[in-house]
Parts: structure tokens; sequence; C-alpha cells
């Protein structure tokens, strides 16, 4: 299907308008109440945000009101999440492509394409990172094209929407018409039974759809493999995730509980875990020093800096990073002296000042973006063929769909100080966006 001529889905029912009833009881100004389950806010804050509890809380002293007023909410959080997922929806349909913007697919089979830069502004009006955009818009046009019973089903409030999206996730691959045999048989069940029921049922209905994908995944997640990831506000330790042949796993279990028990009898006081995953990183260096592999570690600090920051891990304080270079051979690298930077007369960014843009901006520069400066473009604010310096205070680091965005889909950047991106979408949306995130400005 393309271009988004989708065929409408008759008999859904028209969204209610929300209204302003005036409130139950006297509250102070700023107050926001909950009346017949509609949000009713008196004043707000200086940006026109609402304002849920006052200085003086504007909360009720009677717990039943308290009780009342938690139904309410939920019911309310609901509606929310529902007409959020309607409007994606119908978003496709009502927003043509700007400039030279092409359609893509985010959908699966037999839904529209969509405008390739609309998830930025989706993303934008929801303060959410662009791919998990992308991943609420593939949710939305599943839903209302390829699971119409589970649509009907989750906009009448009768199904949570978490559940109508892991549905629609679980059958994002399989073709129109499989999805559309899935939802007859399981959209207007689901509803009626537990969680985990109705994720027996759906396992059981994906399978008999469709034998060899189902076997496939089987496989997948049989599938050896063994990944490393940061903890959030831990630079000292990463976590790991492995899927090992049974045999190997256990040979490796019973390795590092000798090993424990060996760094026990030599004085090692932790606990068991501690020992364990010490045991783990001494199997790692081995029995050759001269063949431990070299790794690179961005550590950013200042000269009266209390705390450093190691790049793609988090924060350590001053034992952390002793503790984390214990026992490795360490070679270190000059300081980079942001004070000493200077323009060069091409379009190609140096690689001394490209790290230079690294290290003071280390996250994309568009709005709520994710990807880390290290595999974003350095794009040049001020455009070079338009007389843009290559000069760290004209350079921000951009993903490659922001980066089309400027350039093919109507989107305007300015940089009026260093460090500072102002950003206006074609459909009138405004964010700065500096090293501490971004910031979605009121029209």
């Amino acid at each position: 299907m393309d271009e988004g001529n989708a065929p409408p889905l008759p008999g859904l029912p028209d969204w209610p308008e929300m209204t302003t009833v005036p409130p139950a009881r006297p509250v102070a100004e700023g107050a926001t109440l909950l009346t017949d389950g509609v949000m009713v806010t008196l004043g707000g804050d200086i940006d026109g945000d609402p304002i849920a509890v006052t200085a003086g809380y504007g909360l009720p002293e009677d717990p039943c009101d308290h009780i009342g007023q938690l139904a309410e909410i939920e019911a309310l959080a609901r509606f929310a999440d529902i007409r959020r997922l309607a409007l994606v929806a119908d978003l496709v349909e009502a927003a043509p492509p700007v400039g030279r913007e092409r359609r893509l697919p985010l959908g699966g089979d037999g839904t529209p394409a969509v405008p390739e830069f609309l998830h930025l502004e989706v993303g934008g009006a929801l303060a959410l990172a662009p791919d998990r955009a992308k991943l609420l818009i593939g949710d939305a046009l599943d839903l209302k094209w390829r699971h119409p019973r589970l649509w009907n089903q989750m906009i009448h409030a009768r199904l949570p929407v978490w559940r109508a999206q892991h549905v629609a996730r679980r059958c994002h691959h399989l073709p129109a018409s499989t999805a559309l045999w899935i939802d007859d048989r399981i959209g207007d069940v689901l509803p009626g039974l537990s969680w985990a029921r109705a994720q027996r049922l759906l396992d059981g209905e994906i399978t008999a759809a469709d034998p060899a994908t189902a076997e496939k995944d089987a496989a997948a997640r049989d599938r050896r493999r063994v990944d490393l990831f940061p903890r959030p506000g831990s630079g000292a330790a990463t976590g790991m995730f492995a899927i090992l042949d049974t045999t190997d796993a256990a040979q490796l279990d019973q390795t590092l509980a000798v090993m424990a028990a060996r760094l026990a009898e030599t004085g090692d006081t932790t606990d068991l875990d501690t020992r364990r995953a010490r045991a783990l990183g001494l199997l790692a260096r081995g029995h050759h020093p001269d063949q431990t592999p070299l790794v690179h570690l961005y550590v950013h600090t200042t000269p009266d800096a209390t705390l450093a920051r190691v790049e793609d891990h988090g924060p350590l304080g001053p034992t952390g990073l002793a503790h984390l270079l214990q026992g490795c051979r360490v070679r270190y690298t000059r300081v980079i002296d942001h004070a000493d930077t200077l323009p060069v007369d091409a379009y190609e960014v140096p690689d001394r000042m490209r790290e230079q843009l690294i290290l003071t901006q280390p996250v994309d520069v568009a709005p709520y973006g994710t990807l880390t400066a290290r595999r974003a473009d350095a794009d040049h604010t001020i455009p070079w063929d338009r007389g843009g310096p290559t000069a760290l205070p004209n350079l921000g680091p951009l993903s490659r769909t922001a980066h089309r965005a400027r350039t093919h889909g109507g989107y305007h950047l300015t940089q009026p100080v260093p460090g500072q991106w102002h950003w206006h979408t074609p459909r009138g949306q405004h964010f700065i966006v500096t090293n501490h995130g971004t910031i979605r400005l009121r029209q």
C-alpha cells in the first residue's frame, strides 16, 4: 500500500472532546483537579504547563478523596495513552511530505508509508528519542491497519495500550493477511485473559500462522552471544550478558567457583559474587600479560575536579579511577586543550577538531538525540557553501537522519551562541538543545 492510501476502518467511534469542567470545591490558584475524569487546571506556571501540585499541595484532606482521585487519574492516564496512539496514527494521513522529503515504511506490510522525518516531529512533541518515536509510529500503524479488532478493543479502553503494542510488535514481521488472520482469532478474546494466558495464546497463534518464522525465532533466542553494556551511573563496573553452550556454561561456572575460593584463601575478604566477578576478569587477562588487548578509555576531567567521567560508562570518584585501572598497563595520551582551537580553510573537519567537538558535545544535537558524537556527522551549522567556517563554534554532531532533515526536510537550525542549537521544525515546533539536553519552547 503506497503513499498512505490505506482504506479507512469503518465502525470506530468518534473521539470525545476534552471540556473544561468547573471545580468541585475551592482550590488554590494553579492547582489541578480531576472532575468526572477530566483534568481542570486553574492557572499554570510561567511557561503555561499545568501544575499538578501547588506549593500548598492542593491535595484533598479526606483519604477517601485520595482514593477517588487516584481512580480518576488512572482513567485519565488510560485516555491519554489511547488518544496519543490515535493521534499518531491519524497524523500519518494528515501530514504531507515537506520539500524533498520521501515516504518510508515504518509499519508492517499493508500500512501506509510515512514522511521521512515525521518521527522527529513526533519525538519532539512527546520528548522521545528519534528511535523511540519511530517505534511508536510503527505500533500505531500496525494496530490501526493490521489489527482492527485489537484497535477497536483498545480505543474503547477494554485493553491497555501497552498490551496492544506488544501484540503489534510480535506480529510486525508477518504479512498483512497473516496479521489480520491472527487478529480475527484473538483480537476480541485478549481483553478477558490474564497477561500470562494472553502471551501463551499469542505465541501459539503466531506459530500456527508462520511455523517457519517461529522456528527461526526459536533459533535466534538460542544464538550464542556475549554482550557488554554500561551500567547507568557506574563507571567502575560494566554489565555482561552471555548465551553459551550448556557444557561451556557449566565449565565456566565451576572454574569461577574454584578461582573465587582461591581468592578467599589468599586474603580477599569480599563477598562470593564479587570474587566470582574478579575471577572472570583474571580469566580475561589470561596467563600472558603481553597478550592482553589494548583498550581505549576516554576519561573527562579538569584540574580542580573531584569527579572523572569515563565515556560510555559513567562517573568515577577519586578512588574509583584507581580501582578501574588496578592491574592494568596504562598508556596516557596528552590532554586536549579546548582553548587551543583554530579554524581551517577546508570543508573537512580535522581529526583533532573533531575530537574537541566530541569532548565538548558528546551527544547528537537534534532534539532528544541519543546518538553518541563519535558515531555522528560533524555538521556545519552555517553551511560551508554559504560561508560557514570549519571551526568549533560552527560545528555540532548530528545523526545522519537529522542531517538529512536539515538538508531536504525543511528543518532550520541556528547556533546563536556556541554550544546552543535552536531548531525550528516545518510543523511549527521550536527547541533549544545544549549538552544539558533539550528544551521545547512554547509557541
